[in-house]
């Protein structure tokens, strides 16, 4: 049962992040969301620069803090990132991450993956920077 109800959050908390990132954003836009139970990926958000730095100006990485437990999410942060880290482990918060990204004009994602497929993780954590 907690899975459903952790499953059903994490959705939840994504759509809102699309809706919230993207109700003044347009056409223009470049939220892509993924579903690919077949690769693992049961729910995914990816950001490009401009909604990333609109994710940073909300209280929406907070939320998604929230859906990441300790020792349970992986984080794949960019080579050329400051953020504390040593070879196993990120030492940041999902803010950090994002505050980083949209700082450098980089690039966020979050999802929701299944854990054999995810280093044993149900959650993903990704930044990219230029």
């Amino acid at each position: 049962m907690r899975i459903r109800t952790a499953a059903a959050a994490l959705g939840i908390a994504l759509a809102g992040v699309a809706f919230a990132t993207t109700a003044g954003a347009g056409s223009a836009s470049a939220i892509t969301p993924i579903i690919d139970p077949s690769n693992g990926v049961y729910l995914a958000v990816l950001f490009d620069q401009g909604d990333t730095a609109a994710l940073n100006n909300s209280p929406i990485p907070g939320v998604l803090e929230q859906l990441a437990p300790d020792g349970r999410t992986t984080m794949l942060i960019d080579p050329a990132s400051s953020l504390p880290r040593d070879d196993h482990t990120v030492y940041a918060t999902v803010p950090a991450v994002v505050a980083e990204a949209a700082g450098r004009h980089g690039e966020f994602g979050f999802g929701w993956y299944d854990p054999n497929v995810n280093a044993g993780n149900p959650v993903r954590v990704i930044q990219v920077l230029p």
